[in-house]
């Protein structure tokens, strides 16, 4: 083994002087070609150096017999095989341990788990590709993988590590500590954010056998188009089949002396594509933890009832506003009952309205105003039944969530009244990622990569990076997770 050891160490010294070489003969190249040839010299001194550090490992000296989870085992030969790593794949012999008593004997790495090796990658590796995966689609994240270490995983391998990572994903922002130096004043916004999933029609399409090829490539389009015709969608159909991700943002305000309110701080997202009460009784537990219940807390959202159901659930003792934005959209869908789209007293009439919204009992006035309007328009008239359904529409919306539309003493407050945050989020967290062309997500693995993109946004990764590397070594799964449709998914 010491030999082993020095031959490694004169392939560490050999890797460092090819790498020297390179800028001390670089007299006529330029920039870029000196650049290409010594990031390669800079990869293979890399591999150089983990080889020795392998080797060195195994070279430890260690127990004939062990016991490993309460079984025992006896090393009793090596095997060889290759580990990939992020200056890129090498090969190296260990032992390994065989279960004592057994007829057909189990086979144990114990240099593997204190390598804390993955399935034959390295955590770093894992770690690596994972993030890549869950900001850039799997094909684009294995080419920039490859750009930069000059080699990849395979595309089985990185499912399976995504499966693997984002299977802990969601345990650890459950489990994740509160922030330090928290405001004093808790704010949650709550929305949703469709993803398209793949249903089974074309799950079995995507799974059949493919057809032997001939002819050539315009042809076998030609003909394979006519082979699938496909059946036109009728009306209300939709083409991606989209699930909604629920998304939720918790962050605090602190209130400086001057009496503004400093923030966002420590801004947190969460989100589930399972339903509005898995997502908020998540949240819950998360404000909960950052001091709902003594701490001032404001709740934002949207119009969506199924939300506000949820609210008087969870948060029964936080102040509810309903989105700025949402109601100047329904008081401009008021005024085009009353006024000419585009005409200069539509846009005054909104306007009038929108500073009555600022004021205080903003929302009574508005209220009362449109009650006057709906009475002012004629039962009969062209046009006037789709007018006066439209107005009462707005105007019930608006009497439903009157005590949600306190405007001006929010803002006489310094607190938010509009979901631009949650708004943000959803683009950031679901359509970026999981609304690409061409995209069908299965259920299980569009809940893994939504978690990762959490840990991404929010902050965490280095923290999730050290929570992996203190558990030890992952298992990877021998195989990716099979893609099931939602509608499977649903029904187990």
């Amino acid at each position: 083994m010491a030999t082993s050891i020095d031959a490694r160490d004169r392939d560490v010294q050999h890797a460092f002087q090819e790498a020297l070489a390179i800028v001390r003969g670089a007299t006529t190249a330029s920039l870029h070609e000196v650049e290409s040839a010594l990031w390669r010299a800079l990869l293979a001194l890399g591999r150089a150096m983990i080889a020795l550090y392998v080797t060195r490992v195994v070279a430890r000296p260690r127990a004939t017999d062990y016991v490993h989870d309460g079984a025992k085992f006896v090393l009793a030969g090596s095997v060889s095989s290759e580990i990939g790593t992020r200056f890129g794949k090498l090969t190296f012999e260990r032992p390994i341990g065989r279960r004592v008593g057994w007829r057909r004997s189990t086979c144990d790495r114990p240099v593997d788990r204190v390598l804390g090796l993955c399935g034959g990658f390295s955590l770093s590796t894992v770690l690596s590709v994972t993030r890549l995966c869950a900001q850039l689609a799997f094909a684009n994240a294995r080419t920039t993988f490859a750009q930069f270490c000059e080699w990849s995983p395979s595309q089985r391998s990185t499912l399976r590590m995504v499966d693997t990572v984002g299977a802990e994903a969601r345990p650890f922002l459950e489990a994740a500590p509160v922030p330090e130096d928290d405001g004093e004043i808790i704010v949650i916004q709550v929305d949703g954010g469709g993803a398209p999933h793949i249903d089974l029609a074309e799950l079995l399409l995507r799974q059949r056998p493919h057809a032997k090829r001939s002819g050539p490539g315009r042809h076998r389009r030609r003909d394979r188009r006519r082979s699938r015709q496909r059946p036109r969608r009728a009306k209300g159909d939709k083409s991606k089949n989209a699930k909604v991700a629920f998304v939720g943002a918790i962050y605090t305000l602190r209130r400086d002396p001057d009496g503004t309110c400093e923030g966002p701080i420590h801004k947190r997202l969460y989100a589930t594509f399972e339903s509005h009460a898995a997502l908020f009784k998540w949240l819950h537990h998360q404000a909960v933890k950052r001091g709902y219940g003594t701490k001032r807390t404001l709740f934002l959202a949207d119009g969506a009832e199924a939300i506000w159901d949820q609210q008087a659930i969870w948060f029964p003792k936080a102040e509810p506003c309903i989105d700025w934005v949402h109601i100047v959209e329904k008081v401009w869908a008021a005024g085009r009952c009353l006024h000419r789209e585009g005409s200069d007293q539509l846009a005054a009439w909104v306007a009038e309205r929108v500073r009555d919204l600022r004021r205080p009992s903003g929302a009574d006035k508005v209220i009362t105003t449109l009650s006057t309007a709906y009475a002012s328009i004629a039962k009969t008239g062209p046009g006037n039944k789709a007018k006066r359904e439209k107005l009462l529409d707005v105007l019930t919306h608006f009497s439903k969530h009157r005590h949600r539309m306190r405007y001006h003493a929010l803002r006489c407050d310094d607190l938010d009244i509009a979901t631009g945050v949650i708004e943000g989020a959803i683009r950031n967290l679901v359509r970026m990622r999981l609304d690409g062309p061409g995209m069908r997500w299965s259920r299980g693995r569009s809940e893994c990569v939504l978690h990762l993109r959490c840990i991404l946004l929010n902050g965490q990764w280095d923290q999730f990076a050290a929570h992996l590397a203190r558990r030890g070594s992952l298992q990877l799964a021998a195989t990716p997770t099979p893609t099931r449709s939602h509608a499977a998914k649903r029904a187990a």
